[in-house]
C-alpha cells in the first residue's frame, strides 16, 4: 500500500510504499533478529532512542549564541539501502560486538542466513500478481530498522573521522540521530555545508538534505521546536506539521484498547 506524505507539499506529495509482511514466514524471524541485534547497535553514541532523549542529552550542553544548529534529513531511507552490501556491514560489527556473541548461541553463519531468509524472501501481492523486492527493503519489515541503522552508523562514522582529521577540520560541536533525521551542531554554516557534503560522498545510494536554523536561532527538529536561548541553553516547544489534522481513532472504534491507550499517552508525552 502505499501512504501519502501529506506535508510535504513542496515535492507534490511523494508516496511511502509499505509492504506488510505479518503473516508472512519472514515475520517471526525478523522480530527474533531485532531482539538480538537492536541493543548491540544502541550502544552507539550518534543514536538517539526518542526525542526525551535529545531533550536530556542537551541539558548538559554549553551551546555558544553563535553556533548553527542544522538537522539532515536522508531521501527515502529504506529503498535506498542496498541489502547484499548493508548484510556484509552488519556481520561486521557484529563480530566485532562482544556484547552480540554472548547475547546469542547463534554462530555469525547462522545468523548470516537468517538475515538473508528475511530480505531475500519477502514477497508481496499486488494486483493479483506476486512480486519479490530486488535488493531493497520493503517499509514493513521490522528488521529494515536495524539493517539501516548499521549501514547509517558506519557511514557516518567514516564521515565523522574524516572531517575531524582533515586540513582544515570541521569542527562538529555534536552529532545525534533517530532513525533517518540528524540534529548537529557547527562553528558556522559554512562547516554544516562542508559535512553535508562529506555525508552525500559516503554511498551513492544515500542523498542527505539539510535544514538550517532560521536568523531567531530557531530550528523543528522531529515533533520538537529547537530554540538556542543565545545564553548556553535550548528551550524547546511542540512542532506540529502543518499537514496536523488531529482527527484521531474514535474512542468507540473496534480497535484494541492498548492501541486507544497509546494514541492517548501519545499527547499526554507530547505536552509532558
Amino acid at each position: 500500500m502505499g501512504l501519502i506524505k501529506a506535508h510535504k507539499q513542496e515535492k507534490s506529495y511523494p508516496m511511502r510504499v509499505v509492504v506488510s509482511t505479518i503473516g508472512t514466514p519472514c515475520y517471526g524471524i525478523s522480530n527474533y533478529l531485532v531482539k538480538r541485534i537492536q541493543p548491540v547497535l544502541n550502544e552507539n553514541p550518534i543514536k538517539l532512542k526518542n526525542l526525551k532523549d535529545f531533550m536530556n542529552e542537551t541539558k548538559s550542553w554549553l551551546i555558544d549564541k553563535d553556533e548553527i544548529d542544522v538537522s539532515f534529513d536522508i531521501v527515502n531511507l529504506y529503498p535506498s539501502i542496498p541489502l547484499k552490501e548493508a548484510t556484509l556491514i552488519l556481520l561486521d560489527q557484529l563480530n566485532k560486538r562482544v556484547s552480540y556473541k554472548n547475547s546469542t548461541k547463534l554462530t555469525l553463519t547462522e545468523t548470516k542466513q537468517l538475515i538473508e531468509l528475511c530480505l531475500f524472501r519477502c514477497y508481496f501481492l499486488w494486483n493479483g500478481e506476486i512480486y519479490e523486492l530486488e535488493n531493497s527493503g520493503p517499509i514493513g519489515l521490522s528488521f529494515m530498522v536495524v539493517l539501516a541503522k548499521s549501514f547509517l552508523q558506519h557511514h557516518e562514522e567514516k564521515a565523522i573521522k574524516m572531517a575531524t582529521t582533515m586540513i582544515p577540520l570541521i569542527d562538529i560541536k555534536s552529532f545525534h540521530r533517530y532513525v533517518d533525521n540528524s540534529h548537529a551542531k557547527f562553528s558556522n554554516l559554512n562547516q554544516a555545508e562542508q559535512f553535508q557534503t562529506i555525508l552525500n560522498r559516503q554511498h551513492p545510494s544515500l542523498k542527505y538534505t539539510i535544514e538550517v536554523e532560521n536568523k531567531n536561532k530557531i530550528l523543528n527538529f522531529l515533533d520538537i521546536t529547537v530554540i538556542n536561548n543565545t545564553q548556553g541553553k535550548y528551550e524547546f516547544k511542540v512542532y506540529r506539521k502543518d499537514a496536523i489534522t488531529n482527527i484521531q481513532i474514535k474512542s468507540h472504534s473496534n480497535h484494541d484498547p492498548i492501541i486507544l491507550k497509546a494514541i492517548f499517552k501519545v499527547y499526554i508525552h507530547r505536552a509532558y
